[in-house]
């Protein structure tokens, strides 16, 4: 159709409405879905090459009354072929479904994914300004493959820090702090990651002072991006102005 267009002399708008749409209500084909299919295959190359045609036309309203009244009728010519979600299209061909669609992810996807997470032994409370005295944490973060072995994780951490409770059960007590770090990209992974110690270090500021020497339990929390797998959790004992104390 649009060959035929661009072969006629000069404009087409001699072409009458009524004929054209007469035409594309004829279709072709022998069954009714074939005609459904070539009759929008028709719309979609007639009103594409009219398109084209209204282009050419000086700028002004005649234009723009031209190129919309076209758009309008192709959806208007279209409207009964719209097609849902998952609805083949009429005349498509038959496709087979593609193999482990719907499976999930083969064991060597997952192989060196994280299973679990460790606080760092070297986690500590640090001075971040020239003013004597720690103002937060350097908290260093190990994502273990199921090997063992350290692993880069992709996702968030949550970290948070509780006063250590000793004459109880209980060992959380009230929550200290509370940060929540990202790492979704390669920008996060390069900032935060150290390939030194193969562990993410986070530096993060306090909004209340900890006296120095006090027992806090340093809680993380990894969250895989998208829920692909379960979110990995550690702690850590650790006395603020000294090094790491223990593994929880």
């Amino acid at each position: 159709m649009r060959q035929w267009l661009e072969s006629r002399p000069g404009p087409v708008w001699g072409v009458g409405l009524a004929g054209v749409l007469a035409l594309l209500a004829a279709g072709c084909g022998s069954s009714r879905a074939s005609q459904q299919f070539e009759r929008d295959k028709m719309v979609v190359d007639l009103a594409d090459a009219l398109r084209e045609e209204a282009l050419k036309v000086p700028q002004g309203g005649t234009r723009e009354r031209l190129v919309s009244g076209l758009i309008r009728l192709r959806e208007l010519m279209l409207t009964e072929s719209t097609l849902k979600p998952a609805q083949e299209a009429p005349g498509a061909p038959t496709l087979p479904e593609p193999q482990g669609g719907d499976q999930p992810a083969p064991p060597w996807a997952t192989m060196f994914a994280p299973r679990s997470l460790v606080v760092g032994f070297f986690t500590r409370s640090r001075n971040f300004d020239e003013v004597p005295g720690d103002d937060g944490l350097e908290v260093r973060l190990q994502p273990l493959d199921r090997f063992g072995d350290p692993a880069k994780a992709v996702g968030s951490y949550r970290i948070e820090i509780f006063a250590f409770r000793i004459h109880t059960s209980e060992k959380p007590g009230r929550r200290l702090g509370h940060w929540f770090v990202a790492v979704l990209d390669e920008a996060s992974n390069r900032k935060y990651y150290d390939p030194v110690d193969r562990s993410y270090v986070f530096p993060l500021l306090w909004d209340t002072e900890i006296e120095p020497g006090s027992a806090v339990i340093v809680q993380a929390t990894y969250y895989p991006p998208g829920g692909f797998t379960q979110k990995l959790f550690a702690q850590r004992v650790i006395k603020i102005g000294e090094a790491a104390e223990s593994q929880g």
